[in-house]
């Protein structure tokens, strides 16, 4: 139970303790608290590293991306270092809180100002939000089965008693988007 007294099917994903369950989290209070956190650790420790090439010199840049994006409301330039996965030959993000994400919403409202730095490298970018449930299914089980540790951090997946064949994914991919990056073209 929640404190707000709300019942959590622990058979749902993502479940009690995740981290997209706080992002999600029923009590806005606790849901804001957890978003200031991921604010703090991005600010101080992983943009600072990823600026000065410490991360992806040791590796984190094939796991973590930043994207630049610009402000929907201020126009100030925005960077958001995010966990990618290179899925059939395409970058593709997940979106812990959905389309509420400032980051997704920066994009929305300026697609045109929209670059990645993955590593070493950096291009502009055209973002394509996948809206078809079967491809964003296919690629929760492709997730599951390719990163169990981090499906069990992200959202509570078990990969000893979880399914990818079995598993209801519905409730997590309402709460979540899927997002696929390529590099724009002229």
């Amino acid at each position: 139970m929640t404190n707000d007294n709300q019942l959590v099917n622990e058979e749902e994903l993502p479940r009690p303790g995740s981290s997209l369950y706080n992002l999600n989290h029923p009590d806005e209070a606790k849901r804001i608290k957890y978003l200031k956190k991921f604010r703090k650790l991005n600010k101080y420790l992983i943009l600072p590293l990823y600026k000065i090439r410490f991360l992806p010199l040791i590796g984190f840049g094939s796991i973590f991306l930043i994207i630049t994006t610009k402000g929907r409301i201020s126009g100030k330039i925005r960077k958001t270092p995010l966990e990618y996965h290179w899925i059939d030959e395409v970058i593709t993000i997940f979106s812990g809180r959905g389309e509420d994400s400032d980051w997704l919403k920066n994009i929305n409202a300026n697609p045109d100002d929209v670059w990645v730095r993955h590593g070493f490298h950096s291009f502009q970018a055209r973002i394509e939000l996948l809206t078809n449930e079967n491809d964003k299914l296919e690629i929760a089980k492709w997730y599951v089965t390719n990163h169990a540790k981090s499906a069990k951090f992200l959202f509570g997946w078990n990969p000893k008693l979880d399914d990818p064949k079995t598993t209801d994914f519905s409730h997590l991919l309402q709460t979540i988007s899927i997002i696929r990056v390529y590099p724009k073209t002229k």
